[in-house]
């Protein structure tokens, strides 16, 4: 909601004494003002009425509108005619019944607004629906229509027609019946104001009464208007023509105001507010005039948007709960708190004060402010009546003094009836007994270079005088020769470097020390035991703050530096600091103390006020009868205890006890909840869920505050989102995106511009998962998971089981075919050798062969169930079987077995022959064919985590032996070569064998190489 800006209204003009007049402006009235702009549904509002919450409900002339402090809301009818809308947008009449149902009259029917479901109903009258006015009572709705008195009975929706046939004149029926308002008074009386006077209707009789006629009211007026109750009970009408009437009950008797000064004659509203402790006023719609009964005194009141613009004519009249009075016009509702208007202002008659900060200085009823060009110096009284203006005077001083650019910037009180007048071109001594005016110096000799004339102040110490010129530091005047010598001109700003002083404004604290601000650095202190000098830096002043005064409250400094208000014990130097609010300006122009200790800002968004005693910040505004937000400008307090603000062209003052009053409390009220587009609290559950998938949770709460509600604070905090509280700004609204299933704890509150906080509520809410983020929904997926995991690693298990035993029996059965295969052919071989030798009688050779074929039959009995055997084993299987070759074959070769130092040959495993093929190989296809030398070469070595094996011959090689053997032998070599690859295959390791085909230096065949590696695995 967007409250516009109050209205200053403007009534008279008072001269003062004294040969110059100055034009004083007061302000009698502070509204406040809503309408379209803000979301009201139509300028012209027809009525009000305040729910049991506190919550402003209108009916305008498009539509129902409820203002609950932070947002206006509203509903009208819609395009087809339904009994779930409105029959019209034209809201005449409004009442909240029992049930806290808001009930409306229309041209076309009755309505019922459900303020918990948001629901509407309607219902049409065959009596009569030329509704105007309408009263709860109980279950019944009494109607003021075009026809009559209508009752409507909320429990059966039964419309029953009251017709006043007291005249058998068809005439007088007609305008007895012409209803314009109806009222239900404290004993219940039911009141008519007719087109035919005042009536009385009695339910229980059915019977009407009048009660004014040209018999006991000379000032008989037909067409009433309304009719309204007071706090004593008295009944007041008001007329189309004859004004105010008061009617006793009793005595049926009628007593007219219409000869009362000031009373309106037309009057279409009227009701009462509380102006103070037992005491009250009338307020009426004719030319918005209050009027005080016991005094028997009208006051008229121009309501003005702007002072240029016509006077706005009341139409509808209310008073809140709060004492607050709203007024219906055709520009929208203005509202008026009598407790609320603080601020007196007065209008100069020129431009401005002063392109400098005004001066002030204040004695007994006398304030002397001053100003420049025809502004210099003026003595006013505390009504701002201008008593003498000393301008003249300076300007007749010579030399400077007669630009009309000078400007006094300061005044500070010296000995006796003396002022001293800091200025743009120096220091002027002035006696407000006399009024005479000499300059006390002008010039400031600083060395080489001339000083600007500018004084920000004078200050009078115990012991001296002292001045700050502008950007020179601190001056002491020489009574002997009458001259300002400077005591510091710089201090430094960082090592080495130095800055010059800027100094405002100085203190003395109880012992003696001199605290300074400084515009552009901050503070400096003077410590008087060491007559020095020295910036004084904390955390809570920093360098190169703005500080623009020092306030000596209670034996503690207080200033602002930057955007912080510190204070300073002078004792310890220890500091504390309390940053500006959220919302509330960082533009710092002037600042002082009331009496009270309290500091008053001037800042560009209004006046702060920081209470020293709970460190609580208070804003006001425009909102609250400021002239200008930006109050650029200089703040002092009076001797009366006032304070005045000095402006551009006008002062304002107020008494910091009015604005600093505590404020009654306010009602803070949860009013919405959507989730999406919908409505989580109507029908005002018990519990708020939030249903699953929503994207968009919006929370709204108000401070049923009318008095000015455009300085309202909001603040919100959602558990396990928020970690400090939010601020919303001037309207309870808060949204949160895609919130996680859970519990949440939502805390909200509020603070008037008056610094009252209401109550902190929490509101508990749950935001519903989806059925796949249900625990029962995530726990079946996990064992689902799980089962399937389980179910997945268990049918691996089992084929890696089953490939295992497969690929162990395979392994198994094709090493036992292979050494089925080889054994036998080794041993065939052997044999037929043995056999030779004994043939041939070689009886030594046939046993020392036998005896080497034992040893090898038996080791490779041992090692045939052995996958793996040790190096050595494998070794010395190869020696015996060379051994036999080499007795069989006459010693026609020689063998050779190299062992590097680095194979441990106990240590190293590798399959049961592996290697024997080859050697093999190299003695029947390479050497036994070859003529002369024949050498075998085996040789072992580690490489890289691998046992490289080298069986190496000088023989015919391989292309020789493929020339010479037949298909029958070419395919045996191929058989063992290709049973020793699958082994390793087998194996599943990185084995690998390579065959070299060597050469000599002519191309042609000397030999194969045999390279065997096997994995150092086993």
């Amino acid at each position: 909601m967007r409250v516009k800006a109050f209205i200053l209204l403007f009534i008279s003009c008072l001269a003062g004494p004294g040969l110059v007049t100055a034009q004083v402006t007061k302000v009698t009235q502070l509204y406040y003002h809503i309408g379209e702009k803000d979301g009201l549904a139509d300028n012209m509002v027809n009525c009000f009425v305040q729910d049991y919450r506190g919550i402003m409900w209108m009916g305008t002339q498009n539509g129902l509108s409820s203002f609950d402090g932070s947002e206006i809301r509203t509903w009208r009818s819609g395009y087809t005619n339904s009994d779930q809308q409105f029959f019209d947008n034209n809201i005449r009449g409004i009442a909240e019944d029992r049930e806290h149902r808001i009930w409306l009259a229309t041209p076309s029917g009755l309505s019922c607004f459900d303020t918990e479901t948001k629901k509407i109903h309607s219902w049409h009258s065959n009596l009569s629906d030329d509704m105007r006015k309408l009263v709860c009572d109980g279950s019944k709705v009494w109607i003021a229509t075009g026809y009559g008195l209508v009752e409507f009975d909320t429990r059966t929706n039964v419309f029953t027609h009251h017709l006043n046939k007291t005249s058998r004149l068809e005439n007088a029926i007609r305008f007895n019946n012409d209803c314009n308002s109806i009222f239900l008074d404290s004993k219940k009386h039911l009141w008519l104001a007719t087109v035919n006077g005042l009536w009385l209707f009695d339910p229980v009789r059915n019977t009407f009464e009048q009660y004014d006629s040209p018999k006991n009211d000379p000032y008989f007026d037909k067409m009433v208007n309304t009719v309204f109750e007071d706090h004593q009970g008295n009944v007041w009408v008001g007329c189309w023509s004859n004004g105010l009437k008061q009617v006793d009950m009793q005595n049926r008797t009628v007593k007219s105001f219409t000869r009362v000064a000031g009373m309106p004659h037309h009057i279409m509203s009227i009701t009462e507010q509380q102006t103070g402790k037992g005491k009250y006023s009338l307020w009426l719609s004719g030319f918005l005039t209050d009027l005080n009964v016991t005094e028997m005194q009208a006051h008229r009141h121009d309501l003005k948007p702007i002072a240029q613009a016509a006077s706005l004519e009341p139409r509808c009249l209310f008073i809140s709960r709060d004492n607050l009075l709203w007024i219906s016009t055709a520009k929208g509702v203005y509202i008026l708190d009598p407790s609320r208007q603080l601020f007196n202002h007065y209008f100069i008659d020129q431009d401005n004060i002063t392109d400098q900060s005004p001066a002030f200085f204040a004695k007994d009823k006398h304030i002397w402010i001053g100003g420049d060009k025809n502004f210099a110096l003026k003595l006013f009284d505390d009504d701002f009546n201008l008593l003498k203006d000393y301008t003249p005077a300076i300007h007749g001083l010579k030399d400077r003094y007669n630009d009309p650019a000078i400007a006094v910037v300061n005044i500070t009180p010296d000995t006796g009836n003396n002022l001293l007048l800091s200025t743009t071109s120096g220091i002027l001594n002035f006696n407000t007994i006399t009024g005479k005016i000499n300059v006390v110096c002008n010039t400031f000799i600083d060395g080489p270079v001339k000083a600007s004339g500018f004084i920000n102040n004078v200050m009078v110490t115990r012991h001296a005088l002292w001045c700050f010129p502008w950007r020179r530091g601190v001056w002491q005047f020489d009574q002997n020769s009458g001259k300002f010598h400077p005591l510091v001109v710089k201090l430094p700003e960082a090592p080495g470097i130095l800055k010059n002083l800027n100094l405002q404004d100085g203190v003395t604290d109880s012992m003696g020390n001199i605290w300074i601000a400084d515009l552009d650095y901050g503070v400096v202190k003077y410590t008087a035991s060491t007559k020095t000098f020295a910036r004084f830096i904390t955390p809570d002043i920093p360098g190169f703050s703005r500080t623009i005064n020092i306030s000596y409250i209670k034996n503690k400094l207080w200033l602002m530096a930057n955007a912080n208000v510190v204070t300073i014990d002078p004792q310890t130097g220890k500091t504390r600091s309390w940053p500006l609010p959220a919302g509330m300006s960082s533009s710092i122009y002037d600042y002082t103390n009331d009496e009270e200790g309290n500091i008053w800002i001037a800042t560009r968004k209004g006046l702060i006020v920081f209470n020293t005693h709970n460190y609580s910040f208070n804003q006001y505004t425009e909102e609250d009868g400021l002239v200008n937000n930006n109050m650029d400008g200089a703040i002092k307090k009076l001797p009366s205890g006032r304070m005045v603000y000095a402006g551009e062209n006008y002062f304002t003052t107020f008494r910091p006890a009015d604005l600093l009053r505590t404020p009654a409390h306010k009602t803070l009220l949860l009013t919405g909840i959507t989730a999406g587009d919908t409505d989580l609290l109507a029908g005002n559950p018990k519990k708020v869920i939030v249903p699953a998938g929503v994207e968009k949770i919006t929370f709204k709460w108000a401070l049923l505050n009318y008095t000015n509600p455009l300085q309202n604070r909001y603040y919100s905090k959602l558990d396990k989102i928020d970690n400090d509280w939010n601020y919303a700004g001037n309207k309870g609204q808060i949204e949160y995106n895609s919130l996680p299933p859970g519990d949440y704890k939502f805390k909200y509150k509020a603070v008037t511009s008056d610094g009252l906080a209401g109550d902190e509520k929490v509101l508990l809410f749950t935001v519903e998962p989806a059925f796949w983020q249900t625990w029962w929904f995530i726990a079946l997926m996990v064992l689902l998971l799980v089962a399937t995991v389980l179910l997945i690693v268990r049918n691996v298990k089992l084929k890696e089981r089953k490939r295992a035993a497969l690929q162990l029996q395979l392994s198994a059965l094709e090493m036992k075919a292979l050494r089925a295969q080889m054994n036998p052919h080794f041993i065939f071989n052997a044999l037929n050798s043995i056999q030779e030798c004994i043939i041939t009688k070689n009886t030594d050779t046939a046993y020392s062969y036998l005896s080497s074929f034992s040893k090898l039959v038996r080791m490779i009995l041992e090692n045939s169930e052995k996958q793996f055997i040790s190096l050595e084993d494998e070794i010395e299987t190869l020696r015996l079987y060379l051994s036999i070759e080499k007795l069989r074959f006459d010693d026609s070769f020689e063998y050779k077995i190299v062992i590097a130092p680095q194979v441990d040959v106990t240590f190293v495993r590798l399959p049961a022959m592996i290697i024997q093929p080859f050697v093999e190989n190299a003695l029947w296809h390479g050497l036994i064919q070859k003529k002369g030398e024949k050498k075998l070469l085996l040789s072992f070595r580690v490489e890289v985590n691998s046992l490289i094996c080298v069986v190496k011959d000088n023989g015919v090689g391989r292309k020789h032996t493929e020339q010479t053997q037949n298909s029958r032998q070419i395919k045996k070599q191929s058989m063992g070569v290709k049973i020793t690859e699958e082994r390793l295959q087998l194996l599943e390791t990185e084995a690998s064998i390579r065959i070299n085909d060597m050469e000599d230096r002519h191309g042609q065949p000397c030999g194969t190489e045999v390279t065997i590696t096997i994995p150092l695995a086993f």
